[in-house]
């Protein structure tokens, strides 16, 4: 049985709950499991992602949008757990959650916009910039 660890969680906590449900409803249907990569990200963990060349945003991206203060990203990232780890270049299996992650949002009634996919248009061959990991609301609401 696939669950999601407590660090998972933790991050999972960082995301706008209505985002945060699509992993969730995703890990319920027990097919894949995989962690969460990243939820908000602080100032400085947003620099150290834009410079290891893990991020096109120096400052700004969705995952360090709050609201009131508190953490609540509009993104988060994601990556298959096989084996006790990360498959880093299996993008076939990012793919397949990715589009489990779309028809999770969907059914909730919560767009997204998958990173495999930017344009959304079913295929992966067409864009230049591939964040396979990667899971952003449609049309986030950023309040700060």
């Amino acid at each position: 049985m696939f669950d999601f660890g407590s660090t998972s969680e933790k991050k999972l906590g960082t995301v706008d709950p209505e985002l945060a449900e699509i992993p969730r409803l995703v890990m319920s249907w027990q097919v894949f499991d995989f962690t969460i990569v990243w939820g908000w990200r602080s100032d400085q963990q947003q620099l150290d992602a834009f410079l290891a060349g893990n991020s096109k945003k120096k400052f700004g991206s969705l995952h360090q949008v709050t609201k009131v203060g508190a953490p609540f990203a509009q993104a988060f990232d994601f990556a298959p757990w096989v084996n006790g780890g990360i498959p880093w270049k299996d993008t076939h299996a990012f793919a397949v959650l990715g589009g489990m992650f779309i028809t999770a949002g969907e059914m909730l009634g919560v767009p997204v916009v998958y990173g495999g996919d930017w344009d959304m248009d079913g295929q992966t061959t067409d864009q230049s910039l591939m964040d396979w990991g990667h899971v952003q609301k449609k049309e986030p609401e950023i309040s700060t």
